[in-house]
């Protein structure tokens, strides 16, 4: 199997494993169950909340925050009837599924909480279908979702919740669990729909092996989403302890063929891998490693079923467990990435993994701020002097030829002390991204927390498009086919753009920049 496009975070040092179970760390513990509940739903836009100075320094405006409260994983991301669902693992200390609807995936509104904990079981992680053809008998077109229960001994087993009412709410399923478990480290199982013979497969995480399962994604066969047979495992050789797995079908752009895309999280790296392969239904085999993004925050990658416009939609969390939990909190903490499409693309080099922000985002732009073309970049003029762009939500696109330049680059979110920089050494094809002075948190902590880089694919220009929210800098490059996706915490004055070149002349090819808002 081919390994392409590892990540790189300079100042990377070897060290001791990560706690596998890495959503319990402060985890408490109680007693009693409750088999079948439902809770009222608490509404509030999030792009229009009312809230105070401080947490308006980074909330996100065109990213989803919760309004209060902890957030993690993207859980069940369904769309059904013209809406966009969005559940995710709410409660930091002990896990529970809230809920998120939107019908741009730009403005969401919070629904509450739809899975709750119980005195001894937490809900984790998992995957939601639209049961179009009723097969579980709870009615035609019921959004059923499947879920870890996170015993408080460390037991996980396998869950299922349905809604009859389009998601107001959920209830648990009086016969759980629907794949038993006297083991932990078993999670994240995600449900999808095989046509071929019109039956349900599901994909679970086997974080860590037991005396008779290997480490790896489980896969299992049902035809109604409550009796489940296990098929195979594909293994997770590395032992990297691979979590937040989906399973979907993408043609080849270029090339007559499909391929099937497995996303996992490797706990041991904390990012987000792609394997691509074949799917005979019963067994999925690995032919190529794609890391899906190289900055640091990017985790928990889940894809949208049941989309509307044939694309796979994916969307991710964007922190980073080494150090989510240490990060500021001004009474909210967690966002997502934007939701991003994937496609597969042959290209002269193989098979190429294209990334691009969903195409509903353009209706949160604005005028452009700026739009510059053909202009010289010297190490003592920058062709931003004297325009108007600056901000914290900004979306940037650029094409930069380096010429006789050495480095070439952009600063965002720059003030009197601040910036985060991109930048491109194109000797080597090496794009960087460095926030060890963004502000608060980062710039005090640790070296490989701060400077993160990917190998470009050979070219004359740099192409970059860039999205700048508050907290966030999202970075998609070579036309989509690398992406780095990094939080930051700048003070809010903090709003500068410039452009710089060094040790010689680059050339600004293009630039428009516009000014992004989710009102």
């Amino acid at each position: 199997m081919v390994r392409k496009t590892n990540p790189r975070r300079e100042g990377d040092t070897p060290g001791e494993p990560p706690n596998r179970n890495r959503r319990t760390v402060l985890q408490t513990v109680g007693t009693g169950f409750v088999a079948a509940t439902t809770l009222p739903s608490a509404k509030a836009d999030v792009s229009t909340m009312d809230t105070n100075a401080e947490s308006n320094s980074w909330r996100p405006e065109y990213h989803f925050a919760p309004s209060t409260g902890w957030m993690n994983d993207p859980n069940g991301l369904i769309y059904h009837d013209g809406v966009y669902h969005l559940f995710y693992q709410a409660g930091e200390r002990r896990r529970r599924w809230d809920h998120a609807t939107s019908s741009d995936l730009v403005t969401w509104t919070e629904r509450g909480t739809k899975i709750p904990d119980t005195d001894s079981i937490q809900a984790f992680s998992g995957g939601a279908v639209v049961d179009s053809r009723n097969t579980a008998g709870f009615g035609t077109d019921a959004l059923v979702a499947l879920y870890t229960g996170h015993h408080d001994d460390g037991t996980e087993d396998q869950r299922l919740a349905y809604s009859t009412d389009g998601g107001e709410t959920l209830r648990k399923y009086e016969n759980n669990p629907v794949i038993e478990s006297d083991t932990g480290e078993f999670r994240d199982p995600n449900p999808f729909w095989y046509e071929p013979d019109e039956s349900w497969r599901l994909v679970v995480s086997r974080v860590e092996a037991t005396d008779d399962r290997p480490a790896g994604i489980e896969i299992y066969r049902s035809p109604n989403l409550l009796d489940w047979t296990y098929e195979s495992t594909y293994v997770d050789e590395a032992g990297a302890g691979w979590e937040c797995p989906s399973l979907f079908e993408r043609p080849v752009e270029g090339a007559d063929e499909t391929k099937w895309v497995l996303p996992v999280s490797p706990i041991e790296h904390r990012s987000v891998e792609y394997h691509i392969g074949h799917f005979d239904g019963t067994a999925f085999v690995g032919e190529e490693v794609h890391s899906a993004d190289h900055g640091y925050d990017f985790y928990a990658t889940q894809q949208w079923g049941n989309e509307p416009a044939d694309r796979d939609l994916l969307l991710t969390w964007m922190n980073n467990w080494e150090y989510a939990m240490e990060g500021p909190d001004p009474g909210w903490r967690g966002a997502m990435t934007v939701p991003r499409t994937l496609s597969l693309e042959a290209d002269d080099n193989g098979l190429a993994v294209i990334q691009r922000p969903a195409a509903e985002l353009a209706c949160a732009r604005r005028e452009p701020v700026a739009e510059l073309h053909s202009e010289p970049i010297t190490p003592g003029r920058d062709p931003l002097d004297g325009t108007e762009l600056a901000g914290r939500t900004l979306e940037i696109e650029t094409t930069i030829t380096p010429q006789s330049a050495s480095t070439v680059g952009l600063a965002v979110r720059t003030g009197p002390e601040q910036e985060s920089v991109i930048s491109y050494d194109p000797t080597d094809g090496t794009l960087r991204f460095d926030r060890s002075n963004a502000g608060e948190f980062f710039g005090s902590n640790d070296e490989d927390r701060t400077v993160t880089s990917v190998d470009l694919p050979a070219t004359d220009a740099l192409d970059l498009r860039v999205l700048i929210d508050r907290c966030s800098v999202e970075i998609f490059a070579a036309n989509g086919r690398r992406t780095m996706t990094n939080l930051v915490y700048p003070d809010r004055e903090s709003t500068g753009v410039s452009l710089f070149a060094e040790d010689g002349v680059a050339r600004l090819e293009e630039l428009v920049a516009y000014t992004l808002s989710a009102g």
